[in-house]
């Protein structure tokens, strides 16, 4: 089954995001705060616009989008998402390695949260935690 395949019926965060390890490390500290979530995780841009694009799903609570992604980055991700009649209003969260004042301010400017990837462990928590009040509003 592939990784963007529904496997059940929990809510679920769908998260943008070319580097495994970092998928892996939000899916790990996810599983870690609560079971009543899935991550699906998409590879690129490209992959987020098919998934949507690829027949009826559910949409998720939350969407998570890095930045720095081959084929379609994360600036033209979050914007095809907020021309979706459909898509638009499902939180959004950039999570990326950038501090650039201008990436900050272009998620501002789609209402999208930014958070900075963390380098401890706890800090990731918290962020999962957020994520999690974020996905509330979602559902």
């Amino acid at each position: 089954m592939k990784e963007t395949e529904r496997k059940t019926a929990k809510p679920y965060i769908l998260y943008a995001e070319d580097d495994l390890d970092d998928y892996e490390a939000l899916r790990g500290a996810l599983e870690h705060e609560t079971d009543e979530y899935d991550l699906h995780w998409v590879k690129n841009g490209e992959e987020l616009v098919s998934f949507f694009e690829n027949g009826e799903v559910e949409p998720p609570s939350l969407i998570v989008i890095d930045l720095n992604m081959p084929l379609m980055d994360g600036k033209q991700t979050l914007k095809w998402l907020k021309e979706q009649d459909n898509l638009k209003d499902i939180p959004a969260m950039v999570f990326t390695t950038s501090s650039r004042e201008e990436d900050i301010k272009f998620c501002q400017s789609y209402g999208c949260s930014f958070f900075r990837k963390p380098t401890l462990y706890r800090d990731l928590l918290h962020i999962v935690q957020t994520m999690l009040r974020m996905s509330e509003i979602g559902k």
